[in-house]
């Protein structure tokens, strides 16, 4: 069987980033991803790459591969544990989920992990995984 019904959870674990102030931040080249994308830089990582940040607060369910170190802000989610999973595959794959319809925010939108971790998935093998990413990568 190539595909397997599981949890999304079971693909991953997703962490909350880590808040950082523009005072806080010294000149660099790691880059700070906020849930639209990278924001800003600085002169140290919290996360090794590569790596798989989602937006948390406000936009939310954006999907953002980065092949480098990085900083995650708090307003995103990452993937901390790929659990043997090619991390570009699930880039591509969390895109096509609308993660944006596990809001929970009142009057800021946001995604609680612990609701996206339970969300019911088809997903391929990661050696299959890896030939859907090379060719989605190739275009």
């Amino acid at each position: 069987m190539i595909f397997r019904e599981c949890l999304l959870g079971e693909l991953l674990t997703f962490q909350r980033g880590f808040d950082i102030t523009k005072a806080e931040q010294s000149p660099g080249d790691i880059p700070i991803v906020s849930s639209s994308g990278i924001s800003s830089f600085h002169s140290e990582a919290k996360v090794r790459g590569p790596g798989v940040v989602i937006g948390r607060k406000g936009s939310l369910g954006t999907v953002h591969f980065l092949s480098c170190d990085f900083w995650p802000h708090d307003t995103t989610l990452w993937i901390k544990d790929f659990k043997g999973n090619d991390p570009r595959f699930l880039s591509y794959f969390l895109s096509t989920l609308h993660l944006e319809i596990f809001d929970t925010g009142s009057s800021n939108p946001t995604l609680n992990r612990n609701h996206v971790h339970k969300v019911k998935v088809l997903a391929p093998k990661p050696e299959v995984q890896r030939k859907i990413a090379a060719v989605l990568t190739a275009y």
